[in-house]
């Protein structure tokens, strides 16, 4: 018994100890649905992966996005982890709030495919993307200081 709890322990002590990405670092392929429900994809073409994990980073990058003089670059990409969320607000409340927004965001509704990004509730994260190659990682918290990371 002592041997199963060790082997259990030891698992979940792993499992904590994976980091989240940094330069250098290679990004896998991402695919989930958008708000719309249409296909959402980090693929290798993308140049520009902006990240949320929170309510506030989402609304640095949404204050950031509908300033652009145009729409978002097609090499840029937006995903949201909307796992902590409430499935019922999210469906009901967050989700058609989303659809009025001129962008695609792609929802990781299960925390999953976006657990390695590094990012918290409070801040919004820029990654630079070179392939899928992590060039560069930024964590900012205002809508112009997200800007500047994508000169």
């Amino acid at each position: 018994m002592k041997a199963l709890i060790l082997a259990v322990g030891v698992l979940f002590s792993a499992a904590s100890l994976a980091s989240s990405l940094t330069t250098g670092d290679r990004i896998e392929a991402i695919t989930l649905a958008d708000q719309h429900q249409a296909v959402w994809e980090l693929n290798s073409n993308t140049q520009v992966l902006l990240f949320s994990r929170g309510m506030k980073g989402g609304e640095i990058i949404q204050e950031a996005l509908e300033s652009l003089e145009g729409p978002m670059p097609g090499n840029w990409r937006y995903v949201a982890d909307i796992s902590g969320m409430p499935s019922l607000i999210a469906k009901f409340v967050a989700i058609p709030k989303m659809q009025d927004l001129n962008f695609a965001i792609g929802l990781d509704q299960e925390g999953e495919a976006t657990h390695l990004l590094p990012g918290d509730k409070e801040t919004a994260t820029v990654i630079t993307l070179e392939g899928f190659k992590v060039i560069k990682v930024v964590s900012v918290d205002s809508a112009k200081a997200l800007l500047e990371a994508v000169k």
